[in-house]
């Protein structure tokens, strides 16, 4: 009697499984301790380890199940390399991460160099105040001269009348500095008020002041029109009986500071005055007179 074949041990009759690869598949399945084959198994442990593989010999014929394969990946591979639904993101990822520390390097030599700035500007400033201790000049009303404005015919007036009013007025300046001259620009104004009513306006003639000077200069105002009310008539007309009529005189001159050979940019000065005179007259002598001074450098 020959030797009894099992069916597992027959083999496939050609055209019974066409699904089937005609060539043997030989597959090499993981091994304990590590995901990757390694190149020197002998044979023995190579059939042992497929024995002992999960599911092998469970097909038609003791191999893999029809369209099964074993992929084995490096491991290097499996950490460098995202799958094809993730490559999209990962490429996003890795794009990102270079700009953003791109954008936050810019960033911080940006404001770096903003502090710089800033730091040297105040040495500078600190320097230059050391040396020439800069001060403000100071102003003054001398004398207020004005005519054309008659109260006692303004009070008898039967209509709403209208003054041309013409102030003549002395302003005094000092520079108080020792290195610093100061040149007043051309594009100036003056405005003489009386409670909140602009009676006249004009301009301050351009010259240049050096330092540690003193200049004295006059200049003419005038108005057409100005149409007073009867309470601001009578308002005028009891201030002057008083001998103390308030005025309000606003300045505003453009500057420019002149230190050793060079000089600065336009500055705008605004100057208000309060000024107390006796009488709207042409003799009229200024009682009280008080001035500040606004600086603007931009």
């Amino acid at each position: 009697m020959g030797e009894r074949v099992y069916p597992r041990d027959t083999p496939p009759v050609s055209g019974e499984h066409p699904n089937l690869n005609p060539k043997p598949i030989v597959d090499s399945p993981p091994v304990s301790g590590g995901p990757c084959h390694r190149p020197t198994m002998s044979q023995d442990s190579f059939t042992s380890s497929k024995m002992s593989y999960p599911g092998y010999g469970q097909g038609t014929y003791g191999g893999p199940h029809p369209g099964t394969y074993v992929v084995q990946v490096p491991k290097d591979q499996i950490y460098r390399v995202p799958p094809p639904e993730n490559a999209h993101k990962y490429k996003l990822y890795t794009q990102r991460k270079p700009r953003r520390s791109r954008c936050r390097c810019c960033i911080c030599w940006t404001l770096a160099v903003i502090l710089l700035l800033a730091l040297l500007l105040v040495v500078a400033g600190g320097v230059f105040y050391l040396i020439y201790s800069p001060k403000a000049p100071s102003y003054s009303i001398e004398s207020v001269h004005i005519k054309g404005v008659n109260l006692t015919k303004l009070a008898t007036s039967s209509v709403t009348p209208t003054i041309s009013p013409v102030f003549n007025v002395t302003v005094k300046t000092e520079n108080r500095n020792s290195k610093i001259g100061v040149y007043y620009e051309q594009r100036s104004s003056i405005n003489i008020y009386h409670d909140g009513v602009n009676f006249c306006g004009g301009s301050l003639p351009a010259f240049y002041q050096p330092p540690k000077s003193v200049t004295i200069f006059s200049t003419e105002l005038s108005g057409a029109g100005i149409v007073l009310s009867k309470s601001a008539r009578d308002k005028l007309l009891t201030e002057q009986k008083k001998g103390k009529v308030p005025l309000e005189i606003d300045v505003e001159i453009p500057v420019k500071i002149k230190v050793g050979a060079v000089k600065t940019w336009a500055i705008t000065v605004k100057v208000s005055c309060d000024v107390t005179v006796n009488a709207l007259m042409e003799n009229a002598e200024v009682v009280s007179r008080d001035c500040w001074v606004h600086a603007r450098p931009w």
